[in-house]
């Protein structure tokens, strides 16, 4: 019950500043900007996406190799489109890696926690490596294209995306923190409380207080991060290798939205993307809407008004950025049929994979 009324209310949430956005931007010159659209600079902006997710499905061998899966590009790429297509469709971003992580175990064995902990780790070190390029930003004066009052902010995620790092390539560290964080509860279980000590430690109902709710959800998410790069222990190498294939990646994304302007004719300066997409990737973190859809479009109409655009534009490039991460998960659940057809003639006599995005 508590389920279905937060995602009805993160649907209420998404829609509520869908509108209020739209609101903002004007319907007629959001029409006017989305009509004259130069499709050239959409296409343009289409491929450097489709490289950009090239560069991950290379980020993703490469750790897989590391545990000894062997999967090839080809078609970890297909996973790749696979999973945008069910983070499109479906009401979390998290379906999209479980199958991918279901699939790279189907194709390179292991178990699916292991594949699991791999997309985590990925996707880990993915944003450190956005927080160090909107970090960068900051400690070079860039941040004073869109508002000098976000410095601090960028600021503050380098030194998080520095502290990250130190924490995954640290094994002294990870072990010293692990073991503080065993001393926090571990389980929701009730516990009698010690004699003659009156303060409460469940809820009215006998349920365990919300601190020590809190304190348990920290420990379980704190805990499985440092245990999913603790699995890489040993190749330290692979992670910082990891990383700057995740700076090519993010680093092609903010391309792909700094091409996107051009289409609506409007052409701010590269740095300032590299200001604002950080930004609204750390804003679509927050768990507040369905796919990030809102919270994505109002954060791109709120940074880029401060960098002097129109909210007209603003919000088109947003819809337009959606739109190609759109168009990609179609690609990818085309290749999600494909795989199953393919799999069920593999069952037949003389069947088998004759695409390389099954290889």
């Amino acid at each position: 019950m508590k389920a279905h009324a937060l995602r009805a209310l993160r649907i209420v949430v998404s829609l509520g500043l869908l509108v209020f956005v739209f609101r903002q931007a004007k319907l007629d010159e959001l029409s006017t900007r989305l009509v004259d659209a130069d499709f050239r600079w959409l296409l343009a902006a289409l491929l450097v996406n489709a490289l950009g997710n090239v560069f991950g499905a290379l980020r993703w061998k490469l750790l897989l190799a590391s545990q000894g899966r062997r999967c090839s590009t080809p078609f970890l790429f297909g996973s790749y489109l696979v999973g945008l297509f069910f983070n499109n469709f479906l009401p979390s971003t998290i379906g999209g890696d479980v199958v991918r992580a279901a699939s790279a175990r189907k194709k390179g064995g292991g178990t699916l926690t292991e594949h699991l902990t791999v997309v985590l780790v990925e996707r880990m070190i993915g944003l450190l490596a956005t927080l160090s390029l909107g970090g960068g930003a900051a400690v070079t004066g860039l941040a004073g294209l869109v508002d000098p009052t976000v410095a601090w902010l960028l600021g503050a995620a380098l030194a998080v995306a520095v502290l990250g790092l130190y924490l995954a390539l640290s094994n002294g560290v990870r072990h010293r923190v692990l073991r503080l964080l065993e001393r926090l509860p571990g389980d929701l279980e009730p516990a009698p409380t010690r004699a003659g000590d009156d303060r409460p430690t469940h809820g009215p109902a006998g349920g365990p207080s919300l601190g020590i709710r809190v304190l348990s959800f920290v420990r379980r998410t704190l805990g499985k991060m440092l245990a999913a790069f603790e699995l890489f222990s040993r190749a330290r190498g692979v992670l910082v290798a990891n990383f700057f294939l995740s700076l090519g990646f993010q680093f092609l994304l903010i391309v792909h939205f700094w091409l996107i302007q051009f289409a609506f004719g409007e052409s701010l300066p590269f740095p300032t993307y590299l200001v604002v997409v950080p930004l609204v990737f750390c804003v679509m973190m927050l768990p507040i809407g369905i796919n990030g859809l809102g919270v994505r479009e109002s954060a791109f109409v709120w940074f880029l008004s401060k960098a002097g655009m129109d909210p007209a534009s603003a919000l088109a490039i947003s819809l337009a950025s959606y739109a190609i991460a759109v168009v990609h998960g179609l690609i990818g659940g085309l290749v999600h049929v494909v795989r199953e057809l393919r799999g069920k003639a593999a069952d037949l006599p003389d069947g088998g994979p004759s695409s390389p995005l099954d290889t």
